[in-house]
């Protein structure tokens, strides 16, 4: 049995290695195929399909397959097939997508919740959603670790006894300059909906009085 240099796949050209022949000596991160078809990364001349499986292969490598059939497996998991352009793999904080990004189901983080009264410091490195409880009057001061083109909600409960109040300081900035006045019945919600000009200004309006439907 002859070995062979690992094989190579550029834009779908492959070439084929006759049955019978695989690649030796293949290190972690490399290219395997050998013979027959049976989906455990193997490679069948005739037919012209090729299985690759990337071993022990770091997360965030990014696999491109345009053959005519190519089945690709990023640490024996995600799998493309078909004519696939790209498939990665996103996995660390401070990883960016450029272009577009298609989301066909649900996309969410969790929100942070805060219970208490005085000055009300929110963290938007953190979520881009947040639940207030006030348990006396509070002063909403400008979040920590905002970004420009951030956007979100702070969904603000009154406690079981009700009437406090909310003020807003360090770049809050509403409709005609206007801070809203919330609901102080007892276990009343209101919504604060926000977007992020930048770090420091914070535009929001509310949903006020926020109650089920009869």
């Amino acid at each position: 049995m002859t070995s062979r240099r690992p094989l190579v796949v550029i834009s779908g050209v492959f070439s084929e290695l006759p049955q019978g022949d695989s690649v030796a000596g293949a290190s972690a991160g490399s290219l395997v195929a050998g013979s027959g078809i049976d989906g455990g990364g193997d490679l069948d001349g005739s037919t012209r399909r090729l299985d690759l499986e990337l071993a022990a292969a770091p997360s965030g490598l990014i696999f491109v397959g345009t053959g005519d059939s190519a089945a690709l497996g990023l640490d024996g998991s995600a799998q493309a097939s078909g004519n696939a352009a790209l498939s990665t793999k996103v996995s660390k904080a401070g990883d960016v997508v450029s272009g577009t990004l298609v989301v066909e189901s649900q996309s969410y983080g969790p929100s942070s919740s805060f219970t208490g009264s005085g000055v009300i410091t929110l963290d938007f490195g953190a979520s881009n959603n947040h639940i207030v409880t006030l348990e006396g009057n509070s002063t909403l001061a400008a979040p920590t670790s905002a970004s420009g083109g951030q956007a979100g909600a702070v969904v603000i409960h009154q406690d079981g006894t009700g009437s406090r109040t909310l003020a807003y300081s360090g770049g809050w900035s509403f409709a005609g300059g206007t801070a809203p006045t919330l609901t102080t019945t007892a276990s009343g919600t209101d919504i604060l909906v926000f977007y992020c000009s930048n770090s420091t200004t914070f535009n929001a309006s509310t949903i006020l009085d926020v109650q089920s439907a009869p």
